[in-house]
């Protein structure tokens, strides 16, 4: 065990030393930013099951999927359009921001009354019912929950990671304080904890609003033609990030019809150790976008190119730490937090779903590179080769050699949706600045996507 650990530390201080190197201010900001978010959403579970049990956590569990899905769908229409297509020339920037401002109203508008429906729907049935309750709960959250996402991903296009990080911790304090008030009064219960984290979103997004509201001017004319051009875009990445969220979650539903419940238990426990790593990831990945977008527009190809490739190897550095330290230390982990017999000696599959994650990881700065380019066919061409990949391989290891099977087959697509971004990108990204201008002139000009 000595040995092991030795060699841990030694080749994780060499990777991690090539990596920092390439650490900038903004990417410790949004790490931060980051944790404090994931930190938030993982206490609130804690305090949820803590106070009022398994059956009050399964309904906020829930609703936190269907609001997680509306948070999705907001950043693929609305927030990555806006941030790709700022800088066209349509509009002053207040104008362009009022009308991304507006189209974000307006999801949350349609959002709330379907989910209005949906509620009304659930009380003819039965007004009594858990699903009632939870459907009417996430409808009020919804605005404002989506409104602070807004503003998150609205400072992260301006570069201003220190506001992003100011409002999301005002949330997390006003929220847990909340939830550590309702359950030492033994108040705690799923709708209360909605109601807590849409308190704290009101709050901090109405803040918010106030302090930037010279930021924004709001102009019929340049919302249509908003609502346009980020309908293009924004259905395509949707439809990138729908294949990718399948390629994540169908192992699961593979695993469950295939080899029983216990087999696809065990792929989740070794999962929850491997997504240790998402807080990283997911902070690493909100300076991506920003900083292409701008590396596109001020040197065209070349700083696109540049700006993806050390972004790649910050995420390589990254990501192969971590799974050294999954391959020397991953099972003593899962045994420490899972118990029984069941849970033990995976090591290898610990490994295997560590090195999927870190393929699939290294492929992301491409595909921001072709969604800064407005090329998002190529994204999910690339994503539906991915998913198509981890459904065949999965299912054909699966029946061979059941969980390390099913985790071969996700490494096998995750490398073939990987490979085919970063073909994407070579073929597709120019390699001189002029062309990158007559480029980007033709885009406008002649090859935008069609808004039908």
């Amino acid at each position: 065990m000595r040995w092991q650990l030795s060699a841990l530390v030694k080749s994780s201080t060499w990777v991690s030393t090539q990596g920092l190197r390439l650490v900038s201010r903004e990417h410790v900001l949004s790490l931060v930013d980051q944790v404090v978010v994931s930190g938030t959403a993982f206490l609130t579970t804690l305090l949820v099951a803590r106070w009022s049990g398994p059956s009050q956590l399964g309904v906020y569990a829930v609703g936190i999927s269907l609001l997680g899905f509306l948070l999705t769908c907001q950043d693929s229409l609305i927030i990555e359009p806006y941030l790709i297509q700022r800088h066209y020339p349509q509009g002053t920037t207040a104008e362009r921001a009022g009308a991304s401002l507006t189209l974000s109203i307006l999801f949350s508008t349609g959002s709330l009354l379907a989910l209005t429906i949906v509620a009304f729907g659930f009380q003819q049935r039965d007004a009594g019912s858990e699903m009632f309750v939870m459907t009417w709960a996430i409808a009020g959250v919804v605005p404002f929950a989506l409104t602070r996402d807004f503003a998150r991903r609205f400072s992260f296009a301006q570069l201003r990671f220190g506001g992003a990080l100011l409002l999301d911790a005002a949330v997390a304090l006003m929220q847990l304080s909340t939830l550590g008030w309702l359950g030492a009064s033994g108040r705690m219960s799923a709708l209360s904890a909605w109601g807590a984290l849409g308190g704290a979103c009101a709050f901090a997004a109405a803040g918010w609003l106030y302090s930037t509201r010279g930021q924004f001017a709001i102009r019929v004319r340049h919302v249509r033609t908003g609502l346009t051009e980020t309908w293009a875009l924004g259905k395509w990445l949707l439809a990138g990030q729908v294949t990718v969220q399948v390629q994540g979650n169908i192992t699961y539903w593979l695993l469950i019809a295939g080899v029983g419940a216990a087999v696809t238990g065990v792929f989740a426990a070794c999962m929850s150790i491997v997504a240790f790593a998402n807080p990283l990831l997911q902070g690493l990945g909100n300076t991506l976008l920003p900083k292409m977008v701008l590396a596109w527009n001020n040197g065209g190809g070349p700083a696109l190119r540049r700006e993806a490739i050390r972004n790649t190897v910050l995420i390589a550095a990254l990501v192969a730490s971590f799974s050294l330290a999954v391959l020397f230390v991953g099972e003593h982990v899962m045994q420490l937090l899972y118990h029984g017999t069941v849970f033990e000696g995976h090591g290898h599959t610990l490994t295997v779903l560590a090195l999927a994650m870190s393929a699939g990881a290294v492929g992301v700065p491409a595909s921001f590179a072709l969604a800064t380019m407005e090329r998002p066919i190529a994204i999910v061409t690339a994503t539906t080769l991915g998913a198509t990949l981890t459904i065949g391989l999965v299912w054909l290891f699966m029946t061979k050699w059941g969980l390390l099977g099913a985790a071969y087959g996700l490494l096998g697509g995750s490398v073939g949706g990987t490979v085919g971004r970063w073909a994407a990108f070579f073929f597709l990204v120019p390699q001189t600045f002029e062309s990158a201008r007559q480029l980007e002139q033709k885009t406008h000009e002649f090859e935008r996507i069609p808004a039908a």
